[in-house]
């Protein structure tokens, strides 16, 4: 088994990318798939806080040959979750090259890996989208997050990474979410609403189901999923040649 990997990856922070990662993750456990959330933001974790994680070891410990990937691995959630931490002298000592075997051994243990990565476009940042199957962009339709988020997908380009599409957090209406989309020439891969009313720590698919926001969040997974499955039934195709 080998799990599809997205990366999520934003040019400007506070857009909504941990929220986005969080969303997606609940949604698509609650529709099957066994899946793990990665906090490769090494610099500025907070998966753990809006997931109310606080598990040790974490991923930096990993990163900096301190402990064993699977000990690094809290399991009991709707879904998997590979934190990080505050400590600077663990960040410091990360080595932000072991992403690769780190999300490669993830790989072959969950259907869908999803890497929170940092914003903008540092080198680790890089290093998760390079290695993700496919990358999704998320942005506000602010002009300065559009712009950022541009130089994210040209960075994505250059280290052979492919895009999926982008989410279009705090939305006012949907001609503001697709301007941004066209924007980034990218596919529009849906819109969450501004909602301060409803969005906060936890995922709001589950704390305000019934909110715009969530449905927007649904309809989002639903196309991560349909990504995931196409590209398990082409592994599977390629599996069956020669096979007679």
């Amino acid at each position: 088994m080998r799990g599809h990997c997205y990366a999520v990856a934003s040019g400007k922070g506070g857009v909504g990318k941990t929220t986005t990662a969080v969303n997606t993750a609940t949604e698509l456990a609650g529709r099957g798939y066994d899946v793990v959330v990665v906090d490769a933001d090494l610099a500025m974790t907070n998966l753990g806080r809006v997931v109310g994680v606080d598990h040790e070891p974490t991923l930096h410990d990993v990163l900096a040959g301190d402990a064993a990937l699977e000990a690094a691995i809290h399991a009991d959630g709707e879904f998997a979750v590979v934190p990080g931490t505050d400590d600077i002298g663990k960040i410091r000592d990360a080595d932000p090259a072991e992403l690769r075997r780190v999300i490669k051994r993830l790989q072959t243990a969950f259907e869908v890996v999803i890497v929170d990565t940092g914003a903008g476009v540092d080198h680790e940042t890089m290093v998760g989208c390079g290695l993700a199957d496919d990358v999704v962009l998320v942005t506000t339709p602010d002009e300065t997050a559009v712009t950022d988020t541009k130089k994210s997908r040209e960075m994505v380009e250059k280290v052979d990474g492919d895009v999926l599409g982008v989410v279009v957090t705090r939305t006012p209406d949907a001609a503001a979410a697709t301007s941004a989309a066209d924007e980034l020439r990218v596919e529009m891969l849906g819109a969450a609403p501004e909602a301060p009313e409803v969005v906060g720590d936890e995922p709001v698919v589950t704390t305000a189901p019934d909110s715009a926001v969530a449905a927007a969040y649904s309809d989002i997974a639903e196309r991560l999923a349909v990504a995931v499955d196409t590209a398990g039934t082409a592994a599977a195709d390629e599996g069956a040649v020669g096979d007679d």
